[in-house]
């Protein structure tokens, strides 16, 4: 999985969200019953918005009538045209008892009608709607801030990354993994939606081959989802509020990775991998082996058990043999699944508290 794409969102200027709609949701959990759930992160408040365009004394003779009719129906509750003025397109919000207020200026500059969204000409109606309309969906803090993985904002990726953050309170190898998810996931606050293959995925009796308590929610949940062919991926659709969806994670063009990659000298991230000591491994089950490493090591080890299975690879089959007098453990990992047919690695990643974790894959 390419994790390339997402940046860890812990650094990000924190904003300040403006109050949400009141929600209720009836939701059927995998677990067959129905739950009425109620979503509530503010109280829902009517928009205004109020359209100011300004033209140059020079502009061309009746260009500014032209722009007024024109954008009489775009959408704004008010059009107001001023003249004599230049300057830079902004938006401005303010809050009263009983509407927010938005004010959008703009200027125009030859024949372009230059506004926060951009620049627009006189046939370019449609264009002035859809930035208008999400200006009254989301409001101006949402609808200009630039949008980075899965279509959010700096301050929804940091608010969904503290929650995903929270640690896996539960035991779960040999655990049913739909239960397990939905017990997880409610530890964290999130009620999540499924598409139609993850509620039948989730239904069945798969266990989680992985024990991932101590490990955060959201790589606990990608790592158990993934061998299910599922995904977990956060959506947020205009005017609504974000979900976070399990989907089949063919029909996901982003998910949340298993892991992230880490930005330190892996030494320094996962020092006990890198201890040396004498190995001596004669014909020994790969599988067997690494269960040892891995309790020595006291790191935990994720496999990706759909590209084992894609490439016929059972660890029980592949006997490994390794005598060295001193070699790190991670070496010594390395040289044992590069005796696999095909090949394997492993890689050091962290999850979303900076929990260091080993992911062994195929080449």
């Amino acid at each position: 999985m390419n994790t390339s794409v997402f940046k860890r969102p812990l650094q990000q200027v924190r904003l300040r969200l403006q109050p949400r709609t009141v929600a209720i949701v009836l939701f059927i959990s995998w677990f067959g019953s129905a739950e009425l759930l109620l979503a509530q992160s503010g109280t829902s408040k009517r928009r205004v918005i109020t359209l100011q365009i300004s033209a140059e004394a020079r502009a061309r003779i009746g260009s500014q009538q032209q722009w007024l009719e024109m954008l009489q129906d775009v959408g704004a509750n008010r059009v107001v045209s001023k003249t004599g003025r230049t300057g830079t397109p902004s938006v401005e919000e303010t809050e009263t008892s009983g509407a927010t207020l938005i004010t959008v200026t703009g200027f125009i500059v030859g024949n372009k009608l230059a506004l926060p969204g951009g620049n627009f000409s006189i046939g370019d109606k449609t264009q002035i709607r859809a930035l208008l309309r999400k200006l009254r969906d989301d409001g101006a803090k949402v609808a200009m801030a630039e949008k980075k993985a899965f279509g959010l904002t700096s301050e929804q990726l940091v608010g969904l990354h503290e929650q995903l953050a929270k640690v896996v309170e539960v035991s779960t190898k040999g655990q049913n993994a739909g239960d397990t998810i939905g017990v997880i996931l409610r530890g964290a606050g999130i009620s999540p939606v499924l598409d139609r293959h993850a509620r039948a995925a989730l239904s069945g009796n798969e266990k989680i081959a992985e024990e991932l308590k101590g490990i955060s929610t959201g790589t606990a949940i990608a790592t158990i989802a993934r061998p299910l062919g599922l995904a977990l991926q956060p959506k947020r659709e205009q005017g609504k509020p974000m979900e976070v969806r399990i989907v089949d994670s063919k029909a996901a063009d982003e998910n949340w990775p298993i892991g992230w990659p880490i930005e330190l000298p892996p030494v320094a991230v996962e020092p006990k991998l890198f201890q040396k000591m004498p190995i001596e491994i004669r014909n020994f089950p790969l599988n067997d082996v690494l269960d040892a490493v891995e309790k020595r090591a006291g790191v935990p080890f994720f496999y990706d058990h759909n590209t084992l299975a894609r490439e016929g690879l059972e660890l029980a089959n592949v006997k490994v043999t390794l005598v060295q007098k001193k070699v790190t453990l991670k070496v010594a990992i390395s040289k044992m699944l590069n005796q696999s047919k095909p090949r394997m690695s492993e890689e050091i990643r962290v999850d979303e508290n900076g929990k260091p974790f080993l992911w062994i894959t195929v080449r």
